[in-house]
């Protein structure tokens, strides 16, 4: 299978969005009625283990984790192969593992208990807005880390001329004079 989802170490494009049925053909082996999606046991990261990196296909790399210190090493190591601030998923109810994972990568989007593909560009269930165009941020050497949108891929140019009167920069106390009255000044 590996050698029908790449070819010379680049994504087939015979194979991207096929279904499990056509690939297997392509990679001649029989697969059972009905099969919807592979999975494919990865221990490794990058270019030797492109299981690893993105597939394009119905094909899904599983790894095995201890616990959440290694899951997010795993995520680390993928996500520096190909995928560096783009998405991960959690199925987690402990919150402390949800922002450790969060904080621990290098993640625009961390998704909890919600089906990854169908989510990570946003859905009706997550309140994301709908996208086909992720932002990675810096770590994915973009400039945005949201769903990009038709203002993204749109150059604006801004035309600035003097105020006839310059606007009032208010101090402190007139800003947040009446914060200060409940709260106190500290």
């Amino acid at each position: 299978m590996q050698a029908t989802i790449w070819k010379d170490g680049n994504l087939n494009a015979n194979a991207v969005a096929q279904s499990p049925q056509v690939i297997a053909d392509m990679a001649g082996f029989a697969i059972p009625d009905g099969t919807n999606f592979f999975i494919v046991k990865e221990t490794g990261f990058g270019p030797d283990h492109p299981f690893s990196g993105e597939k394009m296909t119905v094909t899904m790399a599983l790894y095995r984790a201890k616990d959440i210190d290694e899951a997010i090493s795993i995520t680390n190591q993928v996500q520096a192969y190909q995928g560096q601030g783009h998405s991960c998923g959690i199925y987690s109810n402990n919150d402390e593992n949800v922002l450790k994972l969060a904080k621990a990568t290098k993640t625009s989007r961390v998704l909890v208990n919600q089906p990854q593909a169908a989510s990570n560009s946003g859905n009706l269930w997550n309140g994301m807005r709908q996208t086909f165009s992720l932002g990675c941020g810096s770590w994915g050497n973009t400039s945005i880390c949201h769903n990009i949108t038709w203002k993204d891929l749109v150059n604006e140019t801004w035309v600035s001329m003097p105020l006839k009167e310059p606007k009032e920069l208010w101090d402190d106390d007139k800003l947040f004079g009446r914060v200060y009255d409940r709260m106190g000044k500290q």
